[in-house]
């Protein structure tokens, strides 16, 4: 069996080798929405990979037929149900594809991991890269005849990492230039931390006959990144972020060149030119009365109360102390109030949050405030 599966990588990798880009246009994307159906992939605390991954696929479709009409896309899947990962590669193949796309969530015990990162096919030079794979690797072995469609492949198995790494070396250089521009992409619209281009071996990548990666978009295991993933505006801001390196990519290799529009222009007016109607640096309720808060941050340098950190929360107010910002939410008389609000809060991401009390914008202590509401 090992004998005829590297018999079958070796015919794939010389077959591969002697592909050439159909017309020299990238006009054919394939968009894969990772896991799906009985297979949720990472779930965070409220949210599940297999959704999210769904959601910023089709806004990334969407994008995509807007905005370059010369392009078709296709997708893996547009519904939560199960899609075996021989089949994602086969789509793009069979449709003779230029570019496939892999939307994935990436999860941690550590829950301070952060960040995005993209992958294309190749050695895996670390553990922890080793282990990305093998977590989204992981759906074949509850595949039927799992063994007969990957040829034996077992995704425990260390010798794959140096066999699979045979694979899409005739698409390498590509992949990680694409993959490139996603990350300076991601980095310029998003907040969060850039973890880099990566290479490991994926099943999903591996067959696919095209520059080919795999993106991590955030970490669903981390509180405050998952409510940034859960959103229709970060989940817009990934997506717009990929299209723009598209149209990179595109320019890189066609010769007529595409305009490439501003990250704003991508997203819907309803999403990113919100109406800061309740965000205000002035209090919201009686000046006489003390004001309850919610404080979720604090921060040596000052933050744009517009920050796309703050977009689940209302009314978000900031004041310095002993050199830090520090940044609130909500405002309230009634102290219970504060108290609900608290708990939301935490359950949206901010777990540290904690209730604090104002009085004409200067903090006070919840026993001066006794005083001043009797």
């Amino acid at each position: 069996m090992k004998q005829q599966f590297f018999t079958f990588i070796f015919i794939i990798f010389i077959t591969f080798g002697l592909y050439a880009q159909k017309n020299g246009l990238i006009d054919k994307i394939v968009i894969d929405a990772g896991h799906g159906g009985d297979k949720p992939g990472a779930i965070g605390y409220k949210a599940k990979e297999k959704d999210i991954t769904l959601d910023v696929a089709l806004k990334l479709g969407t994008i995509i037929k807007e905005n370059l009409k010369n392009v078709e896309v296709l997708f893996t899947r547009t519904s939560d149900k199960d899609v075996e990962l021989y089949k994602r590669s086969q789509v793009a193949n069979k449709n003779n594809a230029d570019l496939f796309i892999s939307i994935h969530c990436n999860s941690s015990t550590n829950h301070e991991s952060k960040g995005f990162e993209t992958f294309a096919m190749g050695f895996a030079k670390t553990a922890q890269n080793i282990a990305v794979a093998k977590k989204e690797n992981a759906d074949i072995l509850s595949e039927a005849n799992y063994q007969k469609n990957y040829e034996g492949f077992d995704p425990n198995a260390p010798e794959n990492n140096i066999l699979f790494s045979l694979y899409q070396t005739a698409y390498m250089e590509n992949s990680l230039k694409f993959a490139d521009m996603v990350q300076k992409e991601l980095a310029k619209n998003t907040t969060m931390h850039d973890r880099g281009v990566k290479q490991a071996n994926f099943v999903v990548l591996y067959q696919s006959a095209m520059p080919s990666v795999l993106i991590e978009i955030g970490f669903i295991s981390n509180r405050q990144e998952e409510v940034y993933l859960m959103s229709e505006k970060g989940q817009y801001e990934i997506a717009a972020s990929i299209f723009r390196a598209i149209c990179e990519y595109k320019n890189s290799k066609e010769v007529e060149k595409i305009t490439i529009p501003p990250i704003k222009h991508l997203i819907p007016d309803s999403i990113y030119n919100v109406k800061q109607k309740e965000i205000a640096n002035t209090d919201s309720v009686n000046k006489d009365k003390p004001v309850y808060r919610v404080q979720i941050l604090s921060d040596p340098e000052k933050i744009d109360l517009t920050d796309k950190r703050f977009s689940v929360c209302d009314s978000v107010w900031c004041y310095a102390q002993n050199g830090v910002w520090k940044y609130t939410a909500g405002a309230f008389e009634d102290r219970n109030k504060a108290w609900d609000y608290q708990k939301i809060l935490k359950e949206k991401g901010f777990v540290d949050a904690f209730v604090v009390v104002f009085y004409k914008g200067k903090r006070i202590t919840f026993e001066e405030a006794n005083k001043l509401n009797k």
